[in-house]
């Protein structure tokens, strides 16, 4: 997982950084175009920056990934199940849940409304729980590229 935690970091620094490239490069049109007094030419350090960025990603994301190919794409096919089984809990929870929760009560007693906040309560800590394996599947789908 620690080498598909620094591919995953390493593809979206390199998306994010080359993303802000472009922009810095108008900027420094602009300010060039105004007279604005530069010591050194930002343009080419821009290019030989952007130019080492992908280099480096290459090396991170080319030769690694080729090598745990085989290891990522069995680890996806698990992924997939147990999505598949995350989404047969969640129809089974709402099934429940649209059962079982207290929406109309006949008769208001205290130990109705009692009950009634004992079972939301019940479902608020269950609903929690399954939104935390629904990060960690989300987690899971983003380092496998899914």
């Amino acid at each position: 997982m620690r080498v598909m935690t620094h591919l995953r970091d390493v593809k979206m620094i390199k998306d994010r950084t080359q993303g802000e490239i472009e922009p810095m490069k108008h900027v420094i049109g602009l300010l060039k175009k105004h007279n604005v007094k530069m010591d050194e030419d930002f343009l080419v350090k821009l290019e030989n920056s952007k130019t080492a960025l992908v280099d480096v990603s290459e090396k991170a994301l080319g030769t690694v990934k080729e090598a745990i190919l085989p290891l990522q794409n069995k680890e996806a096919t698990n992924i997939k199940d147990r999505l598949r089984k995350f989404e047969i809990k969640v129809a089974e929870f709402r099934q429940t849940f649209q059962t079982n929760c207290p929406y109309n009560i006949s008769n208001s007693t205290p130990e109705t409304i009692e009950q009634s906040y004992i079972i939301i309560g019940e479902y608020y800590i269950k609903t929690l729980e399954m939104e935390e394996e629904a990060r960690d599947l989300n987690n899971l789908e983003t380092l496998f590229d899914m």
